[in-house]
């Protein structure tokens, strides 16, 4: 008998055997609770909901009036199934082995039939009206499990077949545990199993580690019931230790979550290389719980660490922490985690290799910002004449505002030297700076080019793409030639401007975008809006800040400072000596009309730094600039060729015969030639032969012959 509750009646359970009435026939009783049991056999694998039907089945046919199942737990009686005792008899009993009848029973493994419990010694008065019980031992293999215990109020209540049955029952209900147990390792080893495969798929499905560590964190949570997850990476030129990733954890307690080698169980791992389990956090010392994730609140919390090993060194620690639901389990729990870390190694190895190169990545990125805000400083705009100065003046005003900038001007006047200066020179230097050719694109893929496209919005739209105004977002965007953009593209654009969100094709919901706008054109945008062909709402929009870049040709006197700029830049790109300019190509350029304007002339000194054979450039190193296409500016063309030969001509007609006329000009003119070449060429036979086209041999012969 259970030593302990009060008498909540008796069985729900019809009985064969009322107390006080006729006996049923023991064989039918038998076999009906036999079947009983098989039926409940085969509904059900949960092993109390089975012993619960054992014990209705006792008291059937015993015709006790309360019962009793109880399992050991070392040396404590722990009650896991009762009939008549008050629903919270579990927590009230706690007996131990050798106490009470059911105590003896456990300790001896005996069965023991009273008849009377006030004539027995052992029996324990913890209960009114009880005066018979019988009690059965559950064994498997020579062990004792577990009791069964039933009480009746009548004296001399059971029987010899009583007590067979129940002995029956009672090897029954230890067979039930056996197979429960066995069931019960079945299924956590499928669950591992299983586990262990969700695991696998994820390594071979993400190639992001940030990803890949979510999916198996949310798998340990799905199936092992862990309420965290984390992971701690070491640096090997560091002791200083935090937690580089976690799951069911605020960005704060992350943050605290910071420990050196040996410290706390993280850093006692590390040092370690070994795993360590603590089976409830609130009763360990070492565990210092510092992110304050970890509450124990009424359960008892388990904490795990397991080390990620690579080639022979501690790489990392993976641990989490869950509810405590016994030795067996915890000890699952740890050697799962052990086999975890194993196929997570490589890809942590993969993870390393990828933050460093990443920082470094990002180290260049941050040398390459700080190159391009060199290079496009204020400095970096080259002239000194009114124009160019007044253009400095209004980057200096725009570049910390966010106002919209239109920047005009002929093609290869430097537009975009302009927005780059604007963009690297602003608060938004650190964001992205992206261009975009309006004039480039076809019409029907700018759309997409500029505000994005979803998946299966048109033909050939395979996967999700993010526009241009996206990826500049939080910097500037630079739309060069805008003034070649359609009606249509127009109106998205002045969208975008009043309201700062796109509308991706193929989407219905709006991006709220944090762009610049920086907008170039060519075009005379005034007459476009009275021709229909710009909308004059948009042109308001853009013309906020107008900054008009003049054409080469009105701004002449910053020629040869662009000029040797675009030298030094060119002869340090080719890893040449420092290069100047003569003279004499210097007026070849300044008479030069540029219709390409600066780019023009960045290409033509360009060219000239490569073929030149010296450190000074002359004319004869920019011969295109004699072509006929490439026109002069006439108020300052060469005239001495002609002015020598005119006064030489004019003398010989009153000195010289007919026939000495021809031949003594023709070598005025070869000799005028060879030494206006001479000169350009300061002195370099070759480089005059090539500048007059003639074969080197014959300059050498006539420059001999007239003394040069």
């Amino acid at each position: 008998m259970v030593e302990s509750g009060e008498h909540n009646g008796s069985s729900d359970s019809a009985s064969p055997r009322q107390e006080g009435g006729e006996d049923a026939s023991p064989a039918d009783s038998r076999l009906e609770i036999f079947q009983e049991i098989a039926l409940a056999l085969n509904s059900t694998l949960d092993p109390i909901r089975l012993l619960e039907v054992l014990l209705d089945s006792s008291i059937r046919y015993t015709g006790a009036t309360t019962g009793s199942v109880i399992l050991l737990e070392g040396e404590t009686l722990r009650i896991v199934a009762s009939r008549g005792l008050g629903h919270d008899v579990g927590d009230k009993v706690a007996l131990r082995v050798g106490e009470g009848i059911t105590g003896w029973v456990a300790k001896h493994g005996e069965a023991l039939g009273v008849p009377d419990v006030r004539k027995e010694d052992r029996y324990i008065m913890v209960k009114e009206h009880i005066r018979s019980e019988l009690a059965v031992p559950m064994i498997l293999d020579k062990r004792v499990v577990g009791v069964i215990s039933v009480d009746s109020t009548r004296k001399d209540n059971f029987s010899e077949q009583d007590l067979e049955l129940l002995t029956i029952l009672g090897t029954q209900a230890a067979q039930i545990l056996e197979n429960a147990q066995s069931f019960s390792e079945l299924r956590r080893r499928n669950i591992q199993d299983e586990t262990l495969l969700e695991i696998s798929q994820a390594l071979g499905s993400s190639l992001v580690f940030e990803d890949l560590f979510t999916q198996v964190s949310e798998i340990l949570a799905r199936r092992c019931e862990l309420s965290q997850c984390f992971l701690v990476l070491v640096q090997p030129d560091s002791d200083d230790l935090k937690i580089s990733l976690a799951y069911g954890m605020t960005e704060e307690e992350m943050a605290k979550g910071q420990y050196a080698r040996g410290e706390g169980i993280i850093g006692r791992v590390v040092e370690s290389g070994e795993p360590i389990g603590v089976r409830d956090i609130s009763q360990e010392p070492k565990f210092l719980g510092r992110t304050g994730a970890f509450r124990t609140g009424s359960e008892q919390m388990t904490f795990m660490a397991v080390p990620i090993n690579l080639e022979g060194k501690v790489a990392g620690v993976l641990g989490g922490a869950k509810p405590f639901h016994g030795d067996k389990e915890f000890d699952q729990d740890m050697a799962l985690l052990q086999i975890i870390t194993g196929t997570l190694a490589q890809a942590v190895k993969i993870y390393q290799d990828a933050a460093a190169e990443r920082e470094q990545l990002l180290e260049e990125n941050r040398m390459l910002k700080a190159e391009l805000r060199e290079r496009y400083n204020f400095d970096g705009i080259v002239g000194n004449s009114p124009a160019i100065q007044a253009i400095f003046q209004t980057i200096v005003s725009v570049a910390p505002t966010r106002s919209t900038v239109l920047v005009r001007g002929e093609s290869g006047t430097g537009k975009e030297l302009i927005a780059n200066a604007i963009h690297y020179n602003s608060p938004r230097s650190e964001g992205p700076f992206v261009r975009v050719n309006c004039a480039a694109i076809p019409e029907p893929l700018l759309e997409a080019e500029l505000f994005g496209h979803v998946k299966g919005s048109f033909t050939g739209a395979i996967a999700d793409r993010k526009g241009k105004f996206v990826l500049a977002d939080g910097g500037t965007i630079f739309l060069d030639e805008i003034g070649d953009m359609s009606p249509m593209l127009q109106a998205k654009m002045l969208r975008v401007l009043q309201e700062k969100e796109v509308d991706t094709v193929g989407s219905e919901t709006p991006l709220q975008v944090d762009v610049r706008v920086i907008a170039a054109t060519h075009r005379d945008l005034e007459q476009l809006v009275q021709d229909g062909t710009f909308r004059e709402d948009l042109y308001y929009r853009l013309n906020v800040v107008p900054i008009a870049m003049p054409p080469l040709r009105d701004h002449s006197e910053d020629i040869r400072l662009l000029a040797q700029h675009f030298l030094d830049k060119f002869s340090t790109e080719n890893d040449l000596p420092p290069m100047k300019l003569g003279k004499d190509a210097l007026r070849e350029l300044m008479a030069y009309s540029w219709p390409g304007n600066v780019r023009e002339l960045e290409n033509l000194i360009e060219r000239a730094v490569i073929l030149c054979d010296g450190t000074k450039i002359h004319a004869a190193d920019i011969p295109s600039l004699r072509n006929d296409a490439n026109p002069r500016r006439p108020d300052v063309e060469d005239k001495t060729l002609d002015s020598s030969v005119s006064e030489h001509f004019h003398s010989l007609l009153g000195s010289s015969s007919s026939s000495e006329i021809w031949s003594d000009t023709m070598e005025v003119v070869e000799k005028t030639l060879l030494s206006e070449a001479l000169e350009r060429c300061d002195g370099v036979r070759l480089r005059a032969a090539d500048l007059l086209g003639i074969h080197r041999n014959t300059l050498r012969k006539k420059a001999d012959d007239f003394g040069l």
